[in-house]
């Protein structure tokens, strides 16, 4: 039975995956994905709260460490994957798979086992591909609605199990352990994100953690269920189901990594869409805010369900800001492009923001069956015009890739975030893999830590 279980099956191909199969545009796509997870984690260690969290962990001894941060000492594996994978959820900038976040759940664990192991950035590089290639899939070939479980959490501790285990050159049969085992603690559902709870950035770093703990638990010995996946009680029957045939078709040929989309504000993905429509109109015909009658966003049922909550000042006002579409509209028409400034208290408090946001309506189409495009954005005026902007695709997307100058600007307000050079440290990344490491464990761990580091601000 254990033979044809689908773990066993993806860990076996993951363990036969070597970093010269990958083709040339798959290893620039992961460069281009570490290095925008780690300006987001950035950004992301700035927060207050995620320092508070992050404090309520015991100490722990190991040769990992939080990225960007100095001021912890080196930690177990299992720790720096769940600060990590927390930073880098924090800001609502991180890059998503289909409607899985695997970037900001894999490297944190593929890092840190690196880190731990003082694997070469190449092995690094692979073990963050595979996994990330296998939890876009497994979120790819669902094959029905969800009822609310996050594909993050569900599929994405599988992935930080098999990037943790790739590293530790765990056999196949324990790395289909070690992905049962992180299963065996799959969880994390869509509500905190309907809610504005801080649940939702804490899910991927749960993933992230249980992954690595997994990985180790099988080295130790520990077995799990052959037929995690596809079993009577397996995550296709309880959780969603899933054409899990498709998932090893043109496996290692056919590349789901090539569609990730990178965010190009720091918010929802649901929102993405509707903001690019808005700032079109606001380019093209520079209309007066005041002019301004009413503002309409047709959006899916899935948008709709995400982010389309009334605007009310209560919760956490950073997770509101991260995940209110009507304030996102009204920043958009009254400020430009959403930014970090946007997402503080006091810009969510603004008086003339409140004013737009009472002009600010959501329409459910029932037609677009669509997660994140298409978005049309209607502005009714004063004199009876209506402006009109269709978005098709999901800025960020393959469809619609950001630019360099675009990526470049990414880099450059998270650097600012994060009082660190941004633009420097994406230059540093462009051939991470390939740089220079002396002989030895300790050499590869501190080579690791120096791309984590950042570069000081010019501002600094």
């Amino acid at each position: 039975m254990r033979g044809d279980s689908i773990t066993l099956r993806l860990a076996t191909a993951a363990s036969r995956l070597r970093y010269d199969d990958l083709p040339g545009e798959v290893v620039d796509q992961a460069r281009l994905l570490m290095t925008d997870t780690l300006l987001v984690a950035a950004a992301g260690q700035t927060s207050t709260l995620a320092r508070n969290l992050c404090a309520t962990l015991a100490p722990s001894v190991g040769n990992c460490h939080a990225w960007f941060v100095d001021d912890r000492a080196p930690m177990s594996p299992v720790d720096a994957a769940f600060i990590n994978s927390l930073h880098a959820a924090m800001p609502g900038y991180a890059s998503i798979n289909d409607k899985v976040h695997a970037d900001i759940v894999c490297l944190p664990a593929a890092w840190a086992m690196a880190e731990h192991l003082g694997s070469s950035a190449a092995e690094l590089l692979l073990a963050f591909v595979a996994a990330s290639e296998i939890v876009g899939r497994l979120s790819h070939h669902a094959t029905q609605r969800s009822a609310g479980w996050s594909h993050t959490s569900l599929y994405g501790c599988l992935g930080a199990a098999l990037a943790a285990g790739l590293l530790m050159k765990l056999a196949p049969e324990q790395l289909s352990d070690a992905m049962g085992l992180a299963l065996a603690q799959g969880a994390g559902t869509q509500q905190g994100s309907l809610e504005a709870a801080i649940s939702r950035r804490l899910q991927p770093a749960f993933a992230s953690r249980n992954g690595v703990f997994a990985a180790q638990l099988a080295a130790a010995g520990a077995t799990a269920a052959s037929q995690a996946v596809e079993g009577r009680f397996g995550l296709r029957a309880l959780y969603e189901a899933g054409d899990d045939k498709r998932l090893f078709s043109a496996l290692w040929q056919d590349w789901q990594l090539l569609d990730t989309s990178l965010k190009p504000w720091p918010v929802s993905a649901c929102s993405q869409a509707a903001i690019a429509a808005t700032l079109d109109l606001r380019q093209r015909h520079e209309v007066d805010e005041q002019e301004i009658l009413e503002i309409v966003a047709y959006v899916s049922p899935f948008m709709f369900r995400y982010v389309g909550a009334e605007f009310s000042l209560e919760g956490d006002l950073e997770m509101l800001a991260q995940f209110n579409l009507r304030y996102h509209l009204a920043t958009a028409v009254l400020r430009g492009p959403v930014t970090f400034a946007h997402l503080r208290p006091e810009a969510l408090q603004d008086a003339d923001i409140a004013r737009v946001l009472r002009k600010v309506h959501l329409r459910v189409d029932p037609r677009n069956n669509h997660d994140f495009a298409p978005v049309t954005v209607a502005i009714t005026l004063r004199d009876g015009r209506v402006l009109e902007a269709l978005q098709a695709h999901l800025p960020g997307s393959r469809q619609q890739p950001l630019s360099a100058a675009e990526f470049a600007a990414k880099a450059a307000s998270c650097g600012a975030q994060a009082g660190i050079d941004g633009l420097a440290l994406l230059e540093r990344l462009r051939h991470f893999e390939h740089a220079t490491v002396p002989v030895g464990a300790g050499s590869a761990r501190e080579a690791l830590r120096q791309f984590s580091r950042g570069c000081p601000s010019p501002t600094h």
